[in-house]
């Protein structure tokens, strides 16, 4: 009898600890992924950041196959690009350390509003521009422009009197077919090389590297290409419109995208105005927020008359 009891009590222990130990293995790592949303990606980060070094990238070496950029003014070979600007443009494996460079170089929101001439309502943002953009990506992430909303297929136009200086398909990437324009200072009348960049585009566009662009040309069609983010499998057409600039006239691109010698961001909205500043830092500082903002209308004509840029769509 006592040998029965021995036995019984000993399978008792045996099972106490083995459900244990299968109740701490398992349930542990669900408590996790049940806190609040607004932490959640701080647990799911850490994954992240243990793996976000496991390949350095090393810029010394890489050269542009852009053969028509090289004919272009500015233009240098993107390994004489530091890789800071590599981060700040995201070209590289995401991290922490990105948006800390990328709030340095001027990606910090400014509170500017559009305020269209004539009081027309020409276009709104639905994911404005420098907003914390986390919740969309597996990673810490700033929104890298404004998010246009517009129909499939509304003509695109240039913002200013430029150059086209890079096209890419993006296949693999988020931001989808992307054209960009370069801006010299008497083109823009800003005091620095700027860079307009137009993303997410329905098709490629029907221009060439090098190829010289006026004020209101169309450039592209709206779209929605590129890779969707982590909670929509699908985006609604719009275009993701971009700044950059910089008082060196020097740039470059390759496979990956398009880089700016010692670059900085601009709120697309302060692009548009026709006073300094401009610089993000400076522009948040105002206290009138508004900013008047010329276009083109369906007839072609530019609203005010002489302006010299205008919002990237057609508005009656």
């Amino acid at each position: 009898m006592k040998i029965i009891i021995l036995i019984f009590s000993f399978v008792i222990f045996i099972f106490q600890n083995y459900s244990y130990s299968n109740t701490s293995s398992f349930h542990e790592p669900v408590k996790k992924y049940e806190i609040a949303s607004n932490h959640k990606f701080k647990f799911e980060n850490k994954k992240f950041k243990k793996n976000e070094n496991k390949s350095k990238f090393d810029p010394s070496e890489i050269i542009s196959n852009c053969e028509n950029c090289k004919k272009i003014d500015g233009f240098i070979e993107p390994n004489l690009i530091d890789l800071e600007i590599y981060k700040m443009a995201g070209l590289l494996r995401p991290s922490k350390e990105d948006v800390k460079i990328q709030k340095k170089r001027g990606m910090i929101e400014t509170g500017l509003k559009p305020d269209f001439y004539n009081n027309k309502q020409c276009g709104f943002c639905d994911d404005c521009w420098a907003i914390d953009y986390t919740h969309k990506r597996e990673f810490p992430a700033l929104h890298k422009g404004t998010d246009l909303p517009k129909k499939f297929n509304e003509p695109i136009l240039a913002m200013a009197d430029g150059t086209v200086v890079g096209i890419f398909q993006n296949e693999f990437s988020r931001k989808g077919i992307e054209i960009v324009l370069r801006h010299r200072p008497e083109q823009s009348g800003l005091p620095y090389y700027t860079y307009t960049q137009y993303t997410h585009l329905n098709k490629m566009p029907d221009l060439q590297i090098g190829e010289s662009v006026k004020l209101g040309q169309q450039i592209g069609l709206n779209g929605n290409s590129g890779k969707a983010g982590i909670k929509n499998k699908s985006r609604r057409p719009a275009l993701h419109l971009a700044v950059m600039y910089s008082k060196s006239p020097e740039w470059s691109q390759f496979q990956r995208g398009f880089l700016v010698k010692d670059g900085y961001w601009m709120d697309p909205l302060a692009f548009l105005r026709n006073e300094a500043p401009y610089e993000s830092k400076e522009v948040k500082k105002l206290k009138s927020k508004k900013v008047k903002v010329a276009y083109k209308k369906t007839n072609g004509e530019i609203v005010p008359a002489g302006s010299i840029k205008i919002w990237p769509f057609m508005c009656d």
